[in-house]
């Protein structure tokens, strides 16, 4: 996936990660997650991690925050989420 991957980048994966598992029932969680990987995907190109941001890109284009209703895929974001902190894990330091 990536080289380099920086240990705080990868603690903002697992906090994105987590917070989405909190987010599943939760429309003001699931607007924070939206926000928090948004922000970690600008940071990312910023960083010219690319590859890693597109990989959120996807991510964040599978999420649509909805009000009143269970998130349809709740389970794809979740899953793509927990793929890409782990790649980002085995990633530090190389």
């Amino acid at each position: 996936m990536v080289d380099n991957v920086p240990k705080d980048i990868v603690k903002d994966l697992q906090f994105v990660c987590q917070l989405h598992e909190q987010a599943v029932c939760n429309h003001d969680k699931c607007r924070e997650f939206s926000e928090k990987l948004s922000g970690l995907l600008v940071k990312l190109e910023d960083m010219k991690f690319y590859r890693l941001a597109d990989r959120l890109m996807s991510i964040l284009l599978n999420c649509n925050p909805k009000e009143a209703s269970h998130c349809e895929k709740a389970n794809l974001v979740g899953e793509m989420m927990k793929e890409v902190t782990k790649e980002a894990q085995k990633a530090v330091g190389k």
